[in-house]
């Protein structure tokens, strides 16, 4: 029996036994629980202690069932029970509105996921949205999420299809910047050692805004498919373009998409890719650019490649990617 049923139980009991209604066995459990109370050493710990609604219960039902009690006592003795009964009910209601409140107090913890540095992983929420964690990336759940609104928190990159509810919205919070949907899918590429954070719409709408001193800043309303925003952490400066969502998106296929990156941001994303520590020296960076896709090609073949287009010398090694 629960602890609520226990509770409930006894109440009932000690009610019809102080409104003299109790049948003869309800009346035999009660009394002899005022007999086994005074056996105890010290009947205040009994009663303080936060089983004790579950003894007595327990106790009262094994009284029914035993059927223990030889006899009624006396008229003056069941007062005295009465009022054992009276101040017993009092303790009971207390300890429920005490559990009652303390599990209120209680706080939930957020959910954390993570990814792997060799594998991605797939997350499915009790709403119905999945998202898909890129290597070394981080989602964390809120405890209340579902409830007013649906809130999570990012770092690293992952792609979401989000379960349409207009009336929660979904919301993402990667560093400063906080994405809103209701029901669509996009890509957010947000890793905390990177310079730039991106924003890609596969489908949908989305709403893009940052944390100020004052609240925020919206920094796009109703971006569509294929829209993208790229801010930079540094400048705090926003760029919103057209470009293929899905090309972005493209390591969910396991493809190589260098997108718009300096020598060390293509260092970091190929630490990622091949999982294998990249040495260079950050003075051959001098802020250049490069964007460039490879499907699936051998790893000495894109080095290759790398090496004509930045014209700095790519080597791949069994355990390291050197840049000279």
């Amino acid at each position: 029996m629960s602890q609520h049923k226990n509770q409930k139980a006894l109440k009932s009991v000690l009610k019809k036994y102080l409104e003299e209604k109790a049948n003869p066995q309800e009346a035999e459990a009660v009394e002899n629980w005022y007999e086994e109370l005074g056996k105890e050493s010290d009947s205040t710990p009994y009663l303080n202690h936060a089983g004790a609604i579950n003894n007595l219960s327990r106790l009262i039902k094994n009284n029914i069932l035993q059927q223990i009690l030889e006899q009624r006592k006396t008229k003056l003795r069941s007062q005295y029970i009465k009022y054992a009964a009276i101040f017993l009910l009092m303790i009971s209601a207390g300890l429920i509105i005490f559990q009652s409140y303390h599990a209120s107090r209680i706080p939930l913890a957020d959910i954390t996921f993570k990814s792997s540095h060799e594998a991605a992983k797939e997350i499915t929420l009790k709403d119905g949205s999945i998202i898909l964690l890129n290597v070394g990336s981080e989602l964390i759940v809120a405890q209340d999420f579902g409830k007013y609104e649906r809130n999570v928190s990012l770092q690293g990159e992952a792609f979401f299809k989000i379960a349409k509810d207009k009336r929660k919205p979904f919301i993402i919070k990667s560093g400063i910047l906080k994405t809103t949907v209701v029901g669509t899918s996009f890509n957010i590429n947000a890793y905390p050692d990177q310079d730039r954070i991106k924003i890609a719409v596969a489908s949908g709408k989305v709403r893009i805004a940052r944390k100020t001193a004052a609240g925020e800043e919206v920094l796009a309303i109703g971006m569509t498919k294929d829209a993208s925003l790229t801010f930079d952490k540094s400048t705090g400066s926003a760029a919103l373009k057209t470009e293929d969502a899905a090309l972005i998106s493209s390591w969910k296929d396991n493809k190589l998409y260098i997108d718009n990156a300096t020598i060390s941001e293509i260092a970091k994303q190929l630490e990622r890719y091949y999982h294998l520590k990249v040495v260079y020296n950050p003075k051959i960076d001098k802020g250049k650019r490069y964007t460039i896709r490879f499907n699936h090609e051998p790893a000495n073949r894109v080095m290759e490649i790398l090496s004509i287009l930045t014209k700095t010398k790519f080597t791949y090694q069994t355990n390291q990617i050197t840049i000279k």
